[in-house]
């Protein structure tokens, strides 16, 4: 009986071990299966929401990597400097940020508070991959002065370029083959003669041009560089307001108006409302701006893209927005690949430009998959890869300041240009002109 009973004994404890690890396996089974997903914060300005497919892609993300979560948030403009007390301490509310322009984040990079991006520059998103003058406005000094980096990756550009009504074009005479007519050189009589043909056909002027703190700059800046091949003044101190090719240019401008052919504002917001009045022969502006009278016509055959002579060759004026990650983030290896299997994504990169005309950082997307203004994107990749940026000089908020003062007053006419170019350099003598992007 003792023996029978020591048997039955070692069974039950038998049983008892097995009924505890299966409940301990189902126990672990169960967490695993409810562990928290990893989370990657990403913050993004609000326009991109509208502007780029950023929830679509967020969600394929998830789809496509089981068991993490995109946290995204809307801010609708920052300033990046606020940022700095958080990462002083470690911490960051952000992983990834998606939006900024070089200005908005010159404090952050020339801070050193930023992730080097230059190692994801492999595979599709290799240097030579980019249009150039992309790529080129996220290349920064080392805030330690030991080279150059990419403290932040551009994900779409805007290049400043000639946008023109092809219904006045055509009636003006100046569409052939198909095509419009280029601007046939940089003497008075071809240069204004092309837009007075243009301006015959206009009601509300030939050319619409804005004059504001922002857009002189293209303005004035893009006509040197397409003459010259480039925008800067010799010394490297501001821009060239010297050469016999910055006083032809800004005398042209102002002929322009004087003959009742251009059509300056001094808001954007007038500047738009006269392009979109469909009345208007030509938009120089963002490739996305002209894209504004598509709005209002709704057929992609109303406009088409021209720039100044040799601006094919010497490129215009570009900007861009950026990635940008903080160094203090835990989640940077996350953060890089949202960036390349999202934001460079061919599908988000292109479903901008074909909603907005915002322009695509990768060179391979200037074709198969754009679905609009397709006949215009080898001239726009052309002009957009040897286009440059505006340099970011630690006085360059006092630098706008002086140019405000005499570059729209030479273009309305109201100044001498050789009097309006010689205040400038006067006046910008002693700024500091120490560019932190890298050249």
């Amino acid at each position: 009986m003792n023996r029978k009973r020591t048997i039955m004994f070692a069974l039950l404890l038998l049983a008892g071990a097995a009924v505890f690890a299966f409940a301990g396996g189902q126990s672990e089974s169960k967490t695993q299966g409810s562990a928290a997903p990893q989370v990657l914060k990403v913050a993004a300005q609000s326009w991109i929401f509208t502007k780029f497919p950023l929830e679509e892609v967020a969600k394929k993300f998830e789809a496509d990597h089981p068991g993490t979560h995109i946290q995204l948030t809307r801010i609708d403009k920052w300033n990046a400097a606020t940022y700095i007390t958080d990462w002083s301490s470690g911490e960051t509310q952000e992983d990834l940020f998606i939006g900024g322009t070089g200005s908005e984040l010159a404090p952050v990079i020339a801070g050193g508070w930023l992730a080097p991006l230059d190692g994801m520059l492999t595979g599709n998103m290799a240097s030579d991959k980019f249009v150039g003058g992309i790529l080129a406005d996220g290349h920064y000094k080392k805030p330690d002065g030991s080279g150059a980096y990419y403290p932040v990756l551009p994900f779409m550009g805007e290049v400043a370029i000639l946008n023109v009504n092809t219904t006045l074009l055509k009636k003006a005479g100046l569409w052939e083959n198909g095509a419009p007519m280029p601007i046939p050189g940089w003497k008075p009589l071809e240069f204004i003669g092309w837009f007075k043909k243009l301006g015959a056909v206009s009601p509300l002027g030939a050319n619409v041009q804005i004059w504001d703190r922002e857009f002189m700059q293209y303005d004035y800046l893009s006509g040197v560089k397409a003459m010259t091949g480039t925008f800067l003044a010799p010394d490297g101190k501001g821009f060239d307001v010297s050469s016999p090719a910055a006083h032809a240019w800004l005398s042209l401008l102002q002929q322009l108006y004087k003959a009742n052919l251009g059509a300056w504002t001094t808001t954007d917001i007038d500047g738009f409302a006269k392009w979109k009045s469909n009345q208007a022969g030509s938009f120089f502006a963002a490739a996305s701006h002209g894209t504004e009278l598509l709005s209002v016509t709704k057929n992609p055959a109303d406009l088409a893209y021209l720039d100044w002579p040799g601006a094919d060759k010497n490129g215009s004026i570009i900007w861009t927005h950026a990635v940008w990650i903080p160094k203090v983030s835990k989640e940077i290896p996350l953060a890089e690949q949202f960036i390349r299997e999202a934001v460079f994504s061919q599908y988000f990169q292109q479903w901008s430009f074909n909603h907005y005309g915002k322009l695509p950082a990768l060179k391979a997307y200037y074709g198969d998959g754009i679905t609009r203004l397709k006949a215009d994107m080898p001239f726009i990749l052309k002009v957009a890869d040897s286009s440059s940026s505006i340099p970011l000089y630690k006085d360059y908020e006092q630098y706008l300041d002086i140019l405000s003062k005499y570059l729209p007053a030479a273009a309305y006419g109201r100044m001498n240009v050789d009097q309006a170019l010689a205040k400038i350099q006067a006046e910008s003598a002693n700024l500091d002109f120490t560019d932190i992007r890298a050249r």
